[in-house]
């Protein structure tokens, strides 16, 4: 068993997997669990942690998240303590656990640190798959569960809920549930689980919006409201995906290129990539924004029902 581990990625999905199959495999108890943000916490207190005997079992998993001083992305300077750590990792104690985790796409492989963890731990790159990877990981989640299915109708899974992993593996799970008698997944079964990701919808309807587009407009709001979408919920996500417009269309103004987006503004890669696609400008997002908040206001405040508010907004957009 490994005394050390470093799980770095930006697949929240994995890593979350990645963690837990640790700590079962460990087979610890909870209270002998202690978890650390390295943001808010120095290096200086994982080695005290290790060094200190716990009051009824020395054994411990010491958990250090958010471990930026391994990647290039380090705002702390803990260059004082690096040499403690890399003496420590050099020679552990037996009956204490540490995992580092990194939530960057890449180690700064030109750091010390990182090249003497790399030889004493064990690495797990969580990473986010690449459409043909990411086809054989639900492929494989699903047969691994017991249940037949083309792949095919994994592609179409996956084109549903947009490659996002972890919502994937709900609907996936929503899906066994499904099918728990023959456990064989056909196309009626996917498409009868499996809604439309709405935010794709939002997405073509502020499309639309901006582009003036009354027919689209209503085609789209109809589609959604079938879907017993709520008036005032459509709002928020109008308003939201307006605002990520903005967000990244400032920053690109600024000078910030599509890798680095993401993990600054917190957005899945593809709801940053298809704002990037967006030919608004910056004021009409503004201005768009000013309307939207208005109108919330005034259904919240009685002054307008929120179906008429909402339709008569997009009739005069």
């Amino acid at each position: 068993m490994n005394n050390l581990y470093l799980i770095y990625g930006d697949e929240e999905y994995l890593i979350k997997k990645e963690l837990s199959d640790i700590i079962s495999k460990i087979e610890i108890n909870e209270e002998n669990i202690v978890n650390y943000n390295m943001n808010e916490s120095d290096i200086s207190d994982i080695l005290e942690e290790a060094c200190t005997v716990g009051l009824f079992s020395n054994e411990k998993v010491i958990i250090c998240d958010y471990c930026n001083f391994l990647s290039s992305d380090s705002k702390k300077d803990n260059s004082d303590q690096i040499d403690s750590l890399i003496k420590y990792i050099n020679n552990p104690f037996d009956y204490v656990k540490i995992i580092f985790i990194v939530r960057c796409e890449k180690l700064d492989e030109r750091k010390k640190i990182v090249k003497e963890l790399k030889k004493v731990s064990k690495v797990i790159e969580c990473n986010k798959l690449d459409s043909h990877n990411l086809n054989n990981y639900v492929y494989n989640y699903l047969n691994d569960n017991g249940y037949k299915i083309e792949m095919n109708l994994v592609r179409t899974i996956v084109d549903k809920v947009k490659y996002d992993l972890a919502n994937i593996i709900n609907e996936c799970d929503k899906l066994m549930c499904y099918k728990d008698t023959d456990k064989e997944i056909k196309i009626d079964d996917v498409n009868d689980v499996i809604r439309e990701n709405i935010e794709d919808n939002i997405f073509s309807l502020t499309n639309a919006i901006m582009d003036k587009d009354n027919r689209k407009i209503i085609k789209i709001y109809n589609d959604l409201l079938k879907s017993n979408e709520e008036p005032i919920k459509l709002i928020v996500m109008i308003t939201n995906q307006l605002r990520l417009i903005l967000q990244v269309k400032l920053m690109i103004k600024n000078g910030y290129k599509e890798l680095q987006m993401p993990s600054i503004i917190k957005e899945h890669p593809y709801r940053v990539k298809l704002a990037m696609a967006s030919n608004y400008k910056i004021s009409e997002l503004i201005d768009m924004l000013k309307k939207l908040y208005k109108l919330d206001y005034d259904i919240k405040s009685g002054n307008i029902d929120k179906n008429f508010g909402l339709e008569l907004f997009l009739l005069n957009i």
